[in-house]
Formats: C-alpha cells, structure tokens, sequence
C-alpha cells in the first residue's frame, strides 16, 4: 500500500509519497522514502527501526545515536553516558504528562514469578540441540536471558507469544550470519501459512530456508528477517 499526498506548486499538482507498508515474510515493513525511515514489526511484540546512512550521528534517545558504538547508547540528555538503565531512561521521559521517576528496576520474572520455571524451561531450545549449529557463531546466553525476562513479562494468556518472538530473534541473529535454523514445528510457535491463501492467486507455504517471492513487492530492507524465508509464496 503507498499514501500520498498532493502539493500545489504555482498551478502544478505534484504528488509525494508518506510511506509505504507491504509484507515481508512474517513482518510487516512500513518505509517512508523521504525521511530514510524504514519500521519492521513482526505482528506481536517486537519492532525494529532501519535509518538511512545519512542519520549517522545525528540521532539520540532510547534508541541510541547510531555511531556503531555501543559503549555510549546510555547517553542521557545533554550528552552525558550514564551506566544505569534508569538513569537513562528516566531522562528521556516526556515532560507532558508528568510521571515521577522509576527508581527500583523489577525484573519480569520478579514481577511474574509464576512464569520463571516456565521461561526458563521453554528458553533452553536456544541453548539445546535445536540451534546447536549456531551456537560457535552467535553466542547463544545473551538471547536465553532475554527470552527468559521477555516470556516473564506478558501476562500469564501472552506470555507464549513473548517467548516466540524472543527466539525468533535469536534465530534471525543465526541467520544474518548465514546459519539457517529449522526451529518451528506446528507445536512450537507454529506459522500457519494456509490462512493467506486464497484460491487461484497466491499460495502461501512454509519452509525454514526457502527462497522468498513477495508476488511483485521487492524487499527493499537491509536486514535479514528471520521469517523472510520462511513464509514464502509463488503463482499457481
């Protein structure tokens, strides 16, 4: 889908593309040419944010300043890196409505103590045998940890869907690195391709490492999507 809008110069009517939305794979990929912006929201709990090389440098907040140095994304306002995530993020709150500071960091699984053993024990696929080919090229403790606190923090109906999306990026990580992992059955965070379907135009099917065809809307994204090959679709 493309939004435009239409200026008048002298008594020429111009029109100017806003942004563009389309599908890729399992992601939903919004662009808006003019500002080098690109979103990728995968439909649940994860969104990622794309720039053009022109806004190296010139951007800060909580999503960093896009240097490519980590070692200052705790910038807070007025230029200062701070080592507390509360700091930081304390100090990019909106002064309209005012909200006090968040001063005692509770963990997810503190919060949803239910949860914990569960997280912990559905976490371990992304250290166990299922992406044992990937563990030599991405570390695989860093994602473990994020899926245990990702899984603790919805509540106890959505928590299955935090837990997806949180292996689903470590399985994009393995596969920005050319280590493709088959990691999705119909019992484990399942991609039920037949829903987009529709007789006599698209079929839609699902395959781990597949090649992708999007029936004539490129994939204009730098950025490898875990679902990017594995919802995929041809003519029949």
């Amino acid at each position: 889908m493309k939004v435009t809008r239409h200026l008048k110069s002298g008594w020429t009517l111009e029109q100017e593309p806003l942004y563009k939305t389309h599908t890729v794979g399992l992601y939903i990929v919004v662009s808006v040419p003019s500002k080098g912006l690109t979103l990728i929201w995968d439909k649940n709990t994860r969104i990622t944010i794309e720039l053009n090389p022109d806004w190296r440098n010139k951007v800060c907040g909580l999503c960093g300043n896009f240097d490519s140095n980590e070692m200052n994304d705790l910038q807070i306002i007025g230029s200062a890196v701070v080592s507390s995530p509360l700091a930081f993020g304390n100090s990019w709150k909106i002064s309209t409505p005012p909200c006090s500071d968040v001063t005692t960091e509770i963990f997810p699984c503190e919060r949803h103590s239910y949860c914990s053993a569960w997280a912990q024990r559905r976490c371990m696929i992304i250290k166990g045998d299922t992406f044992r080919d990937c563990h030599l090229t991405v570390d695989p403790e860093p994602y473990y940890q994020a899926c245990v606190q990702e899984s603790c923090s919805c509540e106890f109906e959505g928590k299955f869907l935090g837990f997806c999306t949180a292996v689903a990026a470590y399985a994009e990580a393995c596969g920005d690195l050319d280590v493709c992992m088959n990691w999705r059955t119909p019992d484990l965070c399942p991609v039920y391709c037949d829903y987009y379907n529709e007789q006599g135009q698209c079929r839609w099917h699902y395959e781990s490492c597949g090649r992708i065809l999007t029936c004539g809307t490129p994939n204009h994204s730098n950025q490898k999507l875990e679902g990017e090959k594995q919802l995929y679709m041809y003519t029949v």
